[in-house]
């Protein structure tokens, strides 16, 4: 029902070992002062169409205890030897999910309390994530919302039990990712710009520009600030069935006369120049800053992995020319500068079975680059190009239109081999079906992407 991932094991386990060491006369007492109290810092929440997410900061990390709690329904959450650096007012959130944020002093215990007042009874996540660069000790918790009032972010593809004819699979769909996201800021410069915002703002316009267009559709991965893991943005293109993904982002610099737009395809091996590789680095550690809860990873078998890799060699090929199209009709922009097409390893794109890009707009970090994005009728002119390149290489490349099929399970199949099959991810494959684990059985079926 919960999952937590703690430091506390490693501590206890130092402390057993320490406590031996003293009991054994190798290590003398040693006069101390009194243990230092973990600081609450600040307080940050999130509503997102399936959770909300409440993220405190800390001083340092502290053990802490967590329980539900009823009439009214309650989380608590209780920190030992905390004290708050923080306003202590209750926070409104009423989002659905979360009534709001209150704080208690647990009298003499030396403990103190965060309260989550819920609208009625819910599951949580509860994690700790270590400092990591510019953020504190954090401890986060995300509020479920029951299925019935998730607000989606997209409607669900209706089952269908036979194959779709090729005339009425219907529009080509393109998934467009505003990058980062809720605790994940990303790139801002100086004058506040905050490339999770600017990313918002452009895929949005992207969206509107690309549904203009007759035959063509476009949706988001995400609909507002909250955090996204890079692995659900895949997952949310899939299970859409969509055939293209466009990932906006916007880039940054030490030096503030590197500028202009550059589109990333992506390599499996990574960058091999130092300022591409500081950009992977950036832009992969999105799951890091935002707060990712521990998970389980899938396991593939040798044959499904084959057949996974050369699926890949045709989608990287795929990607290329979409970026090519792309670059050639952004460089016909005025006021920005086109870079070359790039390959990086961008963890968002590698686990693409669909032709994806990755479109750094322009450098938060440059006067010039920084006026024309916040120019609205620049952007108009931007989204426009970018669409017009998304038209041109679905009508000069041969691109399979959305829809789904349903495959029977035959002697001797694998839900991994089936996944690579169909160019699906298995924990797609598995979500799509409502499968929670690996068993299938012969004559089983299952609903597949079309090929």
């Amino acid at each position: 029902m919960t999952s937590i991932l703690k430091s506390a094991v490693t501590r206890r386990r130092s402390m057993t070992a320490f406590r031996s060491l003293l009991a054994a006369g190798i290590l003398l007492p040693a006069v101390v002062g009194p243990a230092r109290a973990t600081s609450l810092l600040a307080i940050r929440h999130w509503s997102a169409p399936d959770h909300t997410r409440i993220v405190i900061d800390l001083s340092e990390p502290g053990a802490f205890t967590h329980r539900t709690l009823t009439d009214p329904d309650r989380i608590a959450v209780d920190v030992a030897d905390g004290q708050f650096k923080m306003p202590i007012e209750p926070i409104p959130i009423d989002d659905g999910a979360v009534q709001r944020i209150r704080f208690n002093r647990l009298g003499s215990s030396g403990k103190v309390q965060v309260v989550l007042d819920l609208v009625h009874e819910a599951r949580y996540d509860i994690f700790e994530l270590e400092k990591y660069e510019h953020k504190p000790d954090r401890i986060v918790i995300d509020v479920k919302r029951p299925a019935a009032s998730t607000p989606t972010i997209v409607p669900s593809t209706p089952r269908v039990e036979q194959p779709l004819d090729p005339g009425d699979v219907g529009d080509f769909l393109v998934m467009v990712d505003p990058g980062h996201g809720g605790e994940d800021a990303g790139r801002r410069n100086p004058d506040g710009l905050r490339e999770k915002i600017l990313a918002l703002e452009f895929a949005q316009h992207l969206v509107e520009e690309i549904n203009r267009k007759p035959g063509y559709r476009a949706e988001l991965t995400r609909t507002g600030d909250y955090f996204v893991s890079l692995d659900r943005r895949r997952a949310i293109a899939e299970q859409r069935g969509a055939q293209l993904f466009v990932s906006i982002h916007f880039n940054a610099a030490p030096s503030r006369q590197a500028n202009g737009t550059e589109v990333f395809f992506v390599s499996m091996k990574g960058s091999e120049d130092r300022e591409t590789r500081e950009l992977e680095k950036a832009e992969n550690s999105a799951d890091l800053v935002g707060g990712l809860p521990p998970r389980d990873q899938d396991t593939t078998d040798d044959l499904a992995r084959m057949l996974v890799n050369l699926r890949r060699s045709d989608t990287v090929e795929r990607s290329q020319q979409l970026a090519v199209h792309v670059t050639d009709s952004i460089s016909r922009v005025d006021g920005i500068q086109t870079r070359k097409v790039k390959q990086a390893g961008f963890a968002v794109l590698k686990s693409m079975f669909i032709p994806a890009i990755l479109v750094e707009v322009g450098f938060l970090t440059n006067d010039r680059d920084v006026r024309f994005v916040k120019s609205s009728k620049n952007r108009e002119r931007y989204v426009a190009a970018l669409a017009d390149g998304i038209q041109r290489y679905c009508e000069e490349v041969e691109v399979p239109r959305l829809g789904w099929r349903i495959h029977t399970v035959g002697r001797g199949e694998s839900l991994s081999e089936i996944a690579a099959q169909y160019a699906m991810n298995l924990s797609t494959l598995r979500e799509v079906n409502q499968i929670s684990g690996d068993r299938i059985v012969v004559g089983q079926k299952l609903r597949v992407r079309r090929r």
